[in-house]
């Protein structure tokens, strides 16, 4: 019997007016590195033709969009369902001549917080840079704005990068804050000051999640390099060296800042040793003074018959005598023993 034929794939979403259904824009670029922006079926008719390579970014949210992007021509099967993923992991697979990849981003904020993080999804061929991401992300929407204002990129690996140097800056400026605060804490420290353990607790808890975002990250970048296909050039291996080495600066700085979170930690830590150590030694020097007195307040205290000074008008005070006696005595024992 014959095979059956394949089913075609699934026709792309598009809105009653011919827009995409899902993307949420699209850019076409010249020999030059100008970006054009594309409305109606454009994108994918030029996807289809690849004649000039393209920048799709589609919102995951959008309900038409997981339709769109799974009927995108000339895309594997791994690269469709890489930019579908749901995975919060980060990481990079070859398909063929395709590279798909996820990667961690900071949400649109200013200024960016590592406590907010989403990730984008991508397609990368000769001739295409696909996205696809949940929520506004940092890197993508910065690189969309630059774009508007003229910026020119002149291929799709430069785009790539320039989107990493988006998330390294983003990255930079999150852990200049980070140090920012650790200065202020030093600061106070050295001044003798009151520094919140709270507060330093937070600020280590921010360096753990940026971690969390920039190792694996610059691993992405490394396995990139040994995933590279054909269309890889020299230049781009390069470029893609340089970017690999700015995240091992910024995972170097932000080594550097743990170090220095532990170490004001460790610092504050014996300081409060130090406070405990004195108002322990207080309470123990107040104890020892009170000690003669105190048993001589029990001596006299028993209800028993032949005390001294029973009869004695003067007794009570010969008693408050002996106390204080015995107190000074006590002091000049511990002077002497250099207790205080």
């Amino acid at each position: 019997m014959d095979a059956a034929p394949e089913s075609p794939p699934p026709a792309a979403q598009t809105t009653p007016q011919g827009e995409i259904g899902g993307l949420a824009w699209g850019y076409c670029f010249s020999e030059s590195g100008v970006a054009e922006p594309m409305q109606g079926q454009a994108p994918l008719e030029a996807l289809e033709k690849q004649q000039s390579w393209l920048w799709l970014n589609f919102d995951l949210l959008d309900e038409r969009a997981n339709a769109t992007i799974g009927a995108l021509p000339n895309l594997p099967p791994g690269a469709l369902t890489m930019l579908r993923s749901t995975d919060d992991r980060q990481q990079i697979d070859g398909f063929a001549q395709v590279i798909g990849g996820v990667v961690a981003d900071f949400e649109l904020r200013d200024p960016p917080g590592e406590k907010l993080v989403t990730r984008w999804n991508f397609a990368m061929t000769p001739y295409a840079f696909i996205s696809a991401s949940r929520r506004p992300s940092q890197a993508l929407n910065q690189l969309h704005i630059d774009l508007q204002t003229g910026r020119r990129l002149p291929g799709v690996l430069a785009l790539f990068h320039a989107l990493m140097h988006e998330l390294a800056s983003a990255i930079s400026l999150v852990l200049n804050e980070l140090g920012a605060k650790l200065n202020e804490m030093e600061e106070r420290s050295l001044d003798q000051k009151e520094v919140g353990s709270d507060v330093l607790g937070q600020a280590r808890r921010r360096l753990v999640r940026a971690r969390r975002q920039i190792v694996p990250l610059r691993g992405v970048l490394i396995h990139m390099l040994s995933e590279r296909p054909y269309w890889f050039d020299e230049d781009a291996v390069v470029e893609c060296q340089r970017v690999a080495a700015r995240m091992d600066g910024l995972v170097d700085d932000l080594e550097s800042l743990q170090e220095r979170a532990h170490a004001l930690q460790d610092e504050l830590k014996a300081r409060e040793a130090e406070k405990t150590n004195k108002r322990l030694t207080v309470l123990a020097i107040v104890s020892a003074l009170m000690l003669p007195p105190t048993f001589i307040t029990g001596v006299f205290g028993m209800n028993v018959t032949g005390l001294p000074f029973q009869e004695n008008a003067y007794g009570f005070w010969v008693a408050c005598g002996l106390m204080a006696a015995s107190a000074a005595g006590m002091l000049a024992v511990l002077r002497r023993i250099r207790l205080i």
